[in-house]
């Protein structure tokens, strides 16, 4: 009788055990995932473009620091924290003395090409952050296509019904476009991104059809070392802001958590698949346990291919079940690992 006590409850135990594993890793289903659109096309009309349309006023916004001297925005908000690489040949001038200020400028040769602001208390007229996305589309006039010239290149960039419905470009006058992206789940302004029509080229966030050079720029290994860094942190302090702004506690960063993450990056990048369970090193709680990492509950978020750190958080912002990870209030740490476009974050309550 002892004997079969003993083993219903080892049984029952392993049941447990196995229920518990499950019921503790968050493994969204949605697919964050991008494929890169841009597309030679023969001769075209180039007189026929939209850049003669009304334009927004934009005076008293970070957009009209476009084009000028990155000395001119340091007057203003003092020196960037640090200075990170990108692959789209600019570095990208970090302002983070405090969240509500947070931007990311890209500067070529001390101009400013293009200016992510995320920040509630900064400039973004004629938007700002939280503002609706009804009044988005009532005051302005959203077009599925942009074209325009530029040194003598033709560019066309289409946007489908989702990319109208969450990150819309604008065109804002004098070679300026603004890409206002929205909380799906809230209908409000998160962040805008301002771009001059190099950057634009360059990052194509957008489905481009274009005649004449796409300006690519070919980066080494050493120089995706650095621009694999920047993203982790970037990634780091752009969730923290997020979370901040939804009313859930900030997390700390975990090394031992980034290198599991970071490991995982790696392996979808160079056995070219895009999964939260590895075929070679199975699942995140395998990995973490091969690490050695303790913790009571763990998730993660996986994503490829975006054009940087803050579109890859938005990106999971938008995503139900990465959105869930993102804010569940539970997780006291956070580790990120990039690797050339894929992105890994992993969170876990100690």
């Amino acid at each position: 009788m002892r004997f079969i006590l003993r083993t219903l409850s080892v049984v029952v135990v392993c049941l447990f055990v196995g229920y518990y594993t499950d019921l503790f890793f968050e493994t969204p289903t949605d697919v964050n995932s991008v494929e890169d659109k841009a597309v030679q096309q023969g001769n075209v009309d180039k007189n026929k473009t939209n850049e003669n349309d009304p334009k927004a006023e934009t005076a008293t916004s970070l957009a009209a620091y476009i084009n000028k001297d990155i000395s001119v925005l340091e007057k203003i908000y003092g020196d960037p924290k640090r200075v990170d690489e990108s692959p789209y040949g600019y570095q990208n001038y970090i302002f983070h003395q405090t969240d509500d200020q947070y931007m990311q400028v890209g500067v070529v040769n001390q101009k400013v090409q293009t200016i992510y602001g995320l920040g509630d208390k900064l400039p973004l007229a004629p938007f700002k952050i939280g503002m609706a996305t009804e009044k988005v589309f009532l005051n302005m006039k959203l077009q599925s296509e942009i074209t325009f010239n530029y040194e003598d290149n033709y560019y066309r960039f289409e946007l489908s019904e989702d990319e109208l419905n969450i990150r819309p470009l604008i065109s804002l006058g004098n070679g300026v476009y603004a890409q206002v992206n929205f909380d799906k789940f809230e209908s409000k302004v998160i962040s805008v991104r301002y771009f001059n029509k190099l950057s634009l080229i360059k990052m194509h966030p957008y489905e481009m059809t274009y005649q004449g050079d796409i300006f690519k720029d070919v980066v080494t290994g050493a120089e995706w070392d650095k621009i694999d860094k920047a993203s982790d942190q970037q990634v780091f302090d752009i969730s923290n802001i997020f979370r901040s702004r939804y009313d859930k506690k900030q997390l700390d960063w975990n090394e031992a958590v980034a290198k599991v993450a970071y490991g995982h990056s790696v392996d979808m990048y160079q056995n070219k698949y895009f999964d939260h369970d590895s075929p070679t090193y199975g699942s995140l709680g395998d990995r973490m346990s091969r690490a050695g990492v303790d913790y009571q509950k763990a998730a993660e978020n996986i994503a490829s291919n975006y054009l940087d750190a803050p579109a890859a958080v938005e990106g999971w912002l938008n995503s139900a079940g990465h959105r869930k990870n993102l804010f569940d209030d539970s997780f006291t740490d956070m580790g990120v690992g990039t690797y050339r476009k894929f992105y890994t974050q992993n969170f876990l309550q100690k």
